[in-house]
């Protein structure tokens, strides 16, 4: 009887054990809360055109200006990281055969215009990378900053976007401003 009382304690245990171990488990596994957030690109290498970024999944169109809404982890943790992707245009206006955007009168679209840009469009590049993301506290808006070479960043936190804008010069010093402020590059290296 004492080995059968054993076993059963030790079943015990070990059932008590699996239970423990499968509910910590999944508390690891829930989702962080999120919030909902405006996005929106900032460019600093005019070669390229960026149509939209997503950061995790969730967007915004490359338009330039502020819009709603997407959804990023509420608290900022140690390690962060997200993947971003993005669709640039490499060629604003140019064709690979040289060939530039047809004039389209009054904004009618013509049958060149659709012909150009149709090919125009297969140069379009979806561009994906993981990158750290800054700490942030107080959650201002996601803008994402592409600097040349490829180069994506990801400003979240009110103080770091004031302290990243602020004083900037207008006009054609802007873009290099920017991109000395966050470090970037202005010469990519060509791969191997």
């Amino acid at each position: 009887m004492t080995r059968l009382s054993t076993l059963l304690s030790q079943g015990a245990v070990s059932l008590l054990l699996l239970l423990i171990v499968l509910t910590t488990g999944c508390q690891g596994m829930a989702k962080d809360a999120t919030t909902g957030i405006d996005g929106r690109v900032v460019n600093a290498d005019k070669s390229i055109h960026i149509l939209w970024a997503r950061m995790n999944g969730s967007g915004v169109s490359g338009s330039g200006g502020d819009e709603c809404c997407m959804s990023i982890p509420a608290k900022w943790r140690p390690g962060m990281t997200a993947e971003i992707t993005w669709k640039k245009d490499p060629s604003p206006g140019i064709n690979p055969d040289g060939s530039r955007k047809p004039n389209a009168p009054g904004s009618f679209v013509t049958p060149e215009w659709s012909k150009w840009m149709d090919a125009h469009e297969k140069n379009y590049r979806v561009m994906k990378k993981t990158i750290f993301i800054s700490k942030y506290d107080d959650i201002c808006k996601v803008n994402f900053v592409f600097l040349p070479c490829d180069d994506p960043r990801v400003i979240i936190d009110c103080d770091a976007q004031n302290k990243l804008f602020q004083n900037m010069p207008g006009g054609q010093n802007y873009d290099p401003e920017l991109i000395r402020r966050l470090g970037g590059q202005t010469i990519c290296q060509k791969p191997a």
